[in-house]
């Protein structure tokens, strides 16, 4: 491995193939804690050797782990939703560590990781064969076989439940995998490896392979593997997803946002602001479920000063996380920045947080900036930040407007005490999720994530019932047992 600059908190990473940790002479990067700047461990910039074994590693225990029924492969993972229990503390620290969240942010994340591996646990229920006799003496017959060989290419900011969107449901269907995390939090997938190996996974079912943009492009040109799910920027969603489908691959490839809330003067002021601040303010924003735009409706004057207290009152370290880097913080802060100059009003300003005793960690505070025009940078890109953008129409039909203009479509909210008018918002935005009074409109197990336009390249969903269609084919079996059956066009 390289040498680093100063002692690990942690070991150094390994790649995991075939449930054993790999110590190469590979390349390593630096990982230091965005919360105060500790070198927390290095990890392996791999080579498409490294990937070469870890697809081998998956194709020779293919086999013997798709014969399985449903429900023997289930067992493994409700042993591991215990295990993931059992941990959850020093899970939620690690998280904390090597993502900056705060620990309620981090075992709220945990506890979505256990959740989602509850629904792939439910699979036994979702996932029986159709059958119908369609002609006298004759059954049509559906089974679903996994796709084979599978990949999964995640961000930094989520570094446990965005893995766990595709790793139980994949391999509860049948799929052996390979994972690619973020080089910037490769500490948590390491501990899912551990623990699916203590409840029982067997070798070669699931494997890591850490490094940069040299793996992405590896996995996306792969012959073997037969999925891809992606989770990152829509810049480099569209080019995963261009890259894998050119080599005959499923994709799913979950890009960016600019989430838009807008605000009906009706809204209630209390549930309002703290619900705006919340999603503005939730893992420091960086979340593609964030709020980044406000559209105030009208005269909401109220509302926006008291979104403006309860900005006040977020203290960074406290109530807010670090963001992931210092290149993170110096982009969030020139948004800011440009956005005043432009001549945007800063009402609440984040910029230049520095907390006693952790001067070498990355923090944003709550920042409002009131004023904004659709023509500004703020209004238009993807921040990732805690920075919410308000800008101003004159009626609902301007605001929803003002929303379909925006490229992206993950998530919309509407806050408002009209039925009507939260209606005419639901049917008309632009966005795959949308929220009434709800801040951070995430949908629930059994239903599914997923984004429009923009913020989604190919069919389906990530998660919930809809994955089911992505980690699987279907097999159809037409059966004729009667000889006495008379020839017609299925003999």
């Amino acid at each position: 491995m390289a040498t680093h600059t100063g002692t690990l908190k942690y070991e150094a990473v390994q790649n995991y193939i075939n449930g054993r940790f790999q110590d190469e002479a590979l390349e390593a990067l630096e990982v230091h804690s965005p919360l105060d700047g500790t070198l927390l461990t290095t990890v392996p910039l791999s080579t498409e050797k490294t990937l070469d074994q870890a697809v081998q590693a998956a194709k020779n225990a293919l086999p013997q782990w798709s014969a399985a029924t449903v429900k023997e492969r289930v067992q493994i993972f409700y042993t591991y939703r215990n295990l993931l229990l059992e941990n959850l503390d020093r899970l939620s620290e690690l998280i904390c560590a090597e993502n900056g969240k705060t620990f309620s942010e981090a075992r709220a994340e945990l506890e979505k990781s256990v959740e989602l591996t509850e629904f792939a646990c439910s699979m036994p229920q979702m996932v029986g064969e159709e059958v119908l006799e369609v002609s006298r003496g004759v059954e049509c017959r559906i089974e679903r076989r996994p796709v084979g060989v599978v990949a999964s290419i995640t961000p930094f900011n989520f570094p446990s439940m965005v893995p766990h969107w595709s790793i139980p449901n994949a391999l509860v269907l049948g799929n052996t995998m390979i994972v690619k995390p973020s080089e910037k939090v490769p500490l948590s997938l390491v501990e899912a490896a551990k623990l699916l190996q203590k409840a029982g996974l067997p070798d070669g079912v699931f494997n890591i392979v850490n490094g940069d943009k040299t793996i992405v492009e590896a996995i996306c040109d792969h012959p073997d593997i037969g999925a891809i799910s992606f989770v990152g920027s829509t810049a480099v969603a569209k080019t995963v997803y261009r890259r894998g489908t050119s080599n005959l691959k499923r994709v799913l490839a979950m890009g960016g946002a600019k989430n838009h809330l807008i605000v009906l003067p009706d809204a209630h002021v209390a549930m309002t602001a703290t619900n705006v601040i919340a999603s503005v303010t939730g893992c420091a924003g960086q979340r593609c479920m964030a709020a980044a735009a406000m559209i105030a409706v009208g005269n909401t004057e109220e509302i926006i000063d008291r979104i403006c207290e309860e900005a006040r009152k977020m203290v960074p370290g406290k109530d807010i996380g670090a963001v992931i880097s210092k290149a993170a913080l110096q982009r969030i802060e020139n948004y800011i920045t440009q956005a005043e100059q432009q001549g945007a009003k800063i009402r609440v300003d984040g910029r230049g947080v520095k907390i006693p005793g952790r001067e070498n960690g990355y923090y944003v505070g709550a920042t409002v900036i009131d004023q904004v025009t659709p023509d500004m940078a703020i209004a238009r890109e993807e921040v990732f930040g805690p920075v919410l953008a308000i800008l101003r129409s004159e009626s609902l039909k301007e605001a929803i407007g003002i929303e379909n203009a925006n490229p992206y479509g993950n998530a919309a909210a509407v806050f408002t005490q009209n039925g009507g008018a939260a209606r005419e918002v639901i049917n008309q935005a632009s966005a795959g999720m949308i929220g009434v009074n709800v801040g951070v409109p995430v949908p629930r197990e059994p239903f599914s994530f997923g984004g429009w336009n923009e913020s989604k390249f190919g069919a389906l969903d990530i998660t919930g019932k809809s994955s089911i269609e992505f980690w699987t084919q279907l097999k159809k079996v037409t059966t004729k047992w009667n000889a006495e059956a008379g020839i017609n066009w299925m003999s």
